[in-house]
């Protein structure tokens, strides 16, 4: 097998594996597959037929009845005064009050058919299924956005003291365990990181080892993802770092207190309930796997897909630095952007930059996207810039989505480099996996040692943002500033 250098795109020598490596990797891409398959069979059909209905005419009947509730002059006036601290936080309100109710509600009745008849038939969970993802993914698509928006204001900071300090993070922590969300995970390990590596080497969901138009690849990549989902990829990473710095230990901790309540406190509860309600132990189990850590399957397969296009191209500059506007993907006038995340860019890069923001942020970057023919695309979805990259239609990605700002490129050229850089990776797989990240603490300290780094938390971030051939610098290497999440996980 042969790997590419991520500048010259000629073949690298390959990576020897040991047998127990060669299997681990066997296993590791059946398990993706597994997964994939459990998706095709379960959630394809409530997500893609909802998203289709959702964009053929369901959306036009939809929106104005969100409207209603969303331009509320009382809610927003009340959201602003007894929940939300920031006043552009408002803006997510309804989508939390609607979500709520079709959660909660969807929960209540089957706990309530449950308990009544003692089994749940495979029409009512398909219904919930149904619920679950939402019109247009509208339902998990909230959830995730509000967990995600939580994690980066750990301890409940998006609200108002009275419910921070005493429920926390309501979606991340509490509503997120029936979406697959383990308590904690996005304010440990999605903001110290994702964030703090920006996606590069030590990621959890690193992207950048693989070809992200092979399935055998894509499959090893769901693995990773699902590992990270349980909450054992960043607690492994924690473990791995603990005393680089102070808030590796406390989020280590957190997260595993995330990863008890998930993995044994809920399922213990519910277990306990239904079977003392008189539910047999096999219908029991039977309403956990697929009410509960179902979810879970679903979300880890949709998220692998989503992250990989969110960071699905590969650049460097001259330096060796990796380019971020193309290595952080963004989509402008998208079909179904939910408070920004499309503008993937800005979340990893400007965070300061707020959903309202966003268009001025736009225009304000311009020049950068056209420096570097950057990753900027209009009128898809996360979700089918993924599909086309997978299918190799560069082409068409190219011709009906690509916001070309440079204009000094022919459509062919721009989907010729932009396959190269769908195609690009840093190292192996297997180089990654077996040489890279169990010697990545030591490479570190090599940092420190040299005087590049001054400390080991620059070293893993200088190590992150640049390939790891790069040639070193000979003076010391200024790292990027902290971003506002990261000093408010490194104060707790």
């Amino acid at each position: 097998m042969q790997t590419s250098d991520p500048i010259s795109d000629e073949p690298r020598k390959s990576f020897e594996l040991t047998h127990k490596a060669r299997l681990l990797i066997a296993n590791r891409k059946f398990l993706g597959t597994l997964i994939t398959f459990n998706f095709t069979v379960f959630w394809a059909i409530p997500v893609i037929s909802q998203g289709q209905l959702f964009r053929r005419g369901l959306g036009r009947l939809l929106r104005p009845v969100y409207a209603i509730v969303d331009e509320s002059v009382a809610m927003r006036r009340f959201a602003a005064k007894y929940v939300y601290r920031k006043d552009v936080h408002v803006d997510y309100f309804a989508s939390a009050i609607l979500t709520l109710i079709v959660t909660g509600g969807g929960l209540v009745t089957l706990f309530t058919w449950q308990i009544t008849t003692g089994s749940l038939p495979f029409w009512l969970v398909a219904i919930y299924y149904f619920l679950w993802v939402g019109p247009g993914g509208r339902t998990m698509a909230a959830v995730y956005t509000l967990s995600h928006r939580e994690g980066h204001l750990p301890g409940g900071r998006l609200y108002h003291p009275w419910i921070g300090d005493r429920v926390g993070n309501i979606f991340e922590n509490w509503v997120g365990v029936w979406f697959g969300t383990v308590p904690y995970n996005f304010s440990t390990g999605h903001v110290l990181l994702h964030h703090r590596f920006d996606g590069g080497k030590g990621d959890p969901v690193y992207t950048w080892d693989i070809d992200r138009t092979r399935f055998r690849d894509l499959m090893l990549y769901q693995w990773r993802m699902f590992r990270h989902m349980t909450g054992l990829g960043s607690l492994l990473e924690f473990r791995r770092q603990i005393g680089v710095m102070p808030a590796i230990r406390v989020a280590y901790l957190r997260l595993l207190r995330g990863m008890v309540i998930y993995w044994v406190c809920v399922p213990t509860a519910v277990f306990a309930l239904l079977t003392a309600t008189g539910s047999s132990t096999g219908s029991a189990l039977w309403f956990i796997f697929f009410i509960y850590f179902q979810p879970l399957f679903a979300m880890s397969c949709f998220l692998s897909l989503i992250n990989l296009g969110w960071h699905c191209f590969l650049e460097f500059d001259k330096s060796g630095r990796i380019v971020q506007h193309v290595a952080s993907s963004t989509i402008v006038n998208g079909h179904d952007d939910s408070f920004g995340e499309d503008y993937h860019v800005a979340h990893h890069h400007f965070p300061r930059v707020t959903h309202r923001e966003l268009s001025d942020h736009i225009d304000a970057e311009r020049q950068e996207w056209a420096s570097c023919y950057g990753s900027i695309f209009e009128k898809t979805t996360i979700f089918e810039l993924a599909i086309m990259v997978y299918r190799e239609q560069f082409d068409k990605l190219i011709r009906d989505h690509y916001v070309d700002f440079a204009k000094d490129m022919d459509e062919k050229e721009l989907a010729t480099l932009f396959e190269q850089r769908a195609k690009r990776t840093e190292m192996s797989y297997e180089e990654y996996e077996f040489g890279y990240l169990p010697k990545l603490r030591k490479r570190v300290r090599e940092l420190v040692n040299l005087r590049i780094c001054s400390t080991e938390n620059e070293g893993y971030r200088y190590q992150a943002f640049y390939r790891f051939d790069a040639e070193l610098p000979s003076t010391g290497w200024r790292h990027k500033p902290l971003s506002a999440a990261e000093r408010i996980v490194l104060s707790v």
